[in-house]
């Protein structure tokens, strides 16, 4: 959470399921949730509510992604990349 900066603050999930939505809006973050997968969709909308095939056009003050993922055109203040082991790599 010290990455993202203090709440409040917009915050897009980009491909996780849904899996850090419920946390981070228990600490105060205004989250988006894009699942672009359609085969982790459902479970993502179970955990997080709404949920978007396609990242929207706003800006947003943190992204959290997979490492690896493809971040072309969304516009964040932090970009927070998630190896599988949790690990943050930028």
């Amino acid at each position: 959470l010290e990455l993202i900066g203090p709440p409040p603050a917009a915050v897009l999930e980009l491909g996780f399921a849904g899996i850090h939505a419920v946390p981070l809006r228990l600490a105060g973050y205004e989250v988006t949730v894009v699942e672009p997968d359609p085969a982790y969709r459902a479970r993502a909308a179970e955990r997080a509510g709404a949920v978007l095939e396609q990242v929207p056009q706003r800006a947003f003050d943190a992204v959290v992604a997979p490492a690896g993922a493809d971040l072309a055109g969304i516009d964040a203040a932090r970009t927070l990349l998630v190896e599988a082991d949790g690990t943050v790599v930028g």
